[in-house]
């Protein structure tokens, strides 16, 4: 599943509960394999430019729980704050956390997504209903349980190794007016700045 691939305009025909379910679908039917290097710690590497108006780190509090290596809980713990650090407020997001455990040579992703699933699609516009992540303001991401529940069971029965690592790479963010980022790139390019960006 390569974010790289799919057109911006199908995001919303996609809502991130179907996508979860695809994915540990082929987890649960597909021999996985993982590149695991010797590592001490689990690792979260950002993959969100600096151009692109978000920050994210994982919440303080679960910091330890991600990093120990024996903590098979982490899933189910695991918190990514995103930071709107732009001057636009943000309607909606999608997020994959790649994941270095590999189902038929693909790494398995979990994805984790704020807003209305319509909103995707990048040109829909944001209702007086649809709440932003105002400038300067954060908001608190967390895993859907059945992506949770999935991958604990499978860890634990041995189907699979635990991942050691993580990417966070950013698949679409709206600010609610007609545009946004597909990826790390401005949409509609003409309208931020020029040229796209390379994921």
């Amino acid at each position: 599943m390569n974010p790289s691939t799919t057109n911006p305009n199908s995001l919303a025909r996609i809502p991130a509960a179907a996508l979860g379910i695809l994915v540990i679908g082929v987890l649960l039917t597909s021999p996985p394999t993982s590149s695991h290097a010797a590592l001490q710690e689990r690792v979260l590497e950002n993959g969100v430019r600096e151009h692109v108006p978000i920050k994210v780190k994982i919440k303080k509090e679960k910091e330890q729980s991600f990093k120990d290596l024996k903590n098979v809980k982490w899933v189910s713990e695991f918190e990514l704050e995103v930071t709107n650090s732009g001057d636009k407020p943000i309607y909606f997001l999608y997020i994959h956390l790649i994941t270095d455990v590999k189902v038929g040579g693909t790494p398995f992703v979990f994805v984790l997504h704020y807003g209305r699933p319509e909103l995707g699609d990048l040109v829909t516009k944001a209702q007086s209903d649809d709440q932003p992540i105002m400038p300067n303001d954060t908001y608190t991401l967390k895993l859907q349980e059945g992506q949770v529940s999935a991958w604990e069971s499978s860890v634990l029965e041995n189907s699979h190794p635990d991942a050691t690592k993580i990417r966070v790479l950013l698949f679409g963010l709206s600010f609610g007016n007609g545009t946004g980022y597909f990826g790390n790139s401005p949409y509609p390019a003409a309208t931020q700045g020029g040229a796209r960006q390379e994921r």
